[in-house]
């Protein structure tokens, strides 16, 4: 509706790589959860397709006293988390555990589709008996609790893929209208504005018919 007119923007990553990403100003940037995992050594891609997510109840407002990472991709673990007991109430039953990887109906491939902020478990299946265990990560499966180790473990799978070279910042244009696969990309807005800079726009999201569907048997069989 309304795109605030300004120069480019120069995101600095500031974790040490040295990375920087020129956008418009007020982006949105994709990446691609098919890249994520492509992209992964083999000892990764074994661990992520046997491997399920279980995020906090009221995850947003559990991690909002928290302090992100420079890069975004995650929380900083300083222990500021809100406790469970002073969250609003919540049920064990509405908890969301998710596969890691999410496969696509139509193409049958797999996307790393993980919010690492609101992450607070990793849930890993023992590797298959027909499988060689030298190398593997959790060969015996695991359940990782430890914030931590959680968050370090997703921030290496995650972080290659968000490389400015396989970003995509749209540059929004008034009257664009960008449609999106939620669960084949990761999304975020990118930027800062002055104060009388205003980017306006309406949001659509299709409500989900079912949950996304995690690797199949062959699929963990092929990767593990």
């Amino acid at each position: 509706i309304k795109v605030p007119i300004g120069p480019r923007q120069i995101v600095r990553y500031d974790d040490g790589t040295g990375d920087e990403l020129p956008v418009p100003l007020g982006t949105t940037a994709f990446v691609s959860g098919k890249t994520m995992f492509d992209i992964l050594p083999r000892e990764y891609k074994s661990l992520a397709v046997r491997t399920k997510v279980r995020y906090a109840p009221h995850p947003y407002v559990w991690m909002a006293p928290a302090r992100a990472m420079p890069t975004g991709l995650g929380i900083e673990t300083e222990g500021l988390e809100l406790s469970l007991n002073d969250l609003p109430p919540w049920e064990e039953s509405k908890i969301k555990t998710f596969p890691m990887l999410w496969k696509n109906p139509v193409t049958g491939e797999l996307h790393f589709q993980v919010h690492p902020c609101g992450v607070q478990e990793l849930i890993i299946d023992p590797l298959p008996e027909a499988v060689k265990r030298d190398g593997a990560l959790y060969p015996d499966g695991a359940q990782l609790k430890d914030l931590d180790e959680v968050r370090s473990l997703l921030y290496r799978f995650q972080r290659p893929a968000i490389a400015p070279q396989l970003v995509y910042p749209h540059d929004w244009q008034e009257r664009d209208l960008v449609l999106f696969h939620n669960r084949g990309v990761l999304h975020t807005v990118v930027g800062a504005f002055k104060s009388d800079q205003v980017r306006a726009f309406h949001q659509c999201n299709l409500a989900a018919s079912d949950v996304p569907q995690g690797p199949s048997a062959p699929d963990v069989f092929k990767w593990a």
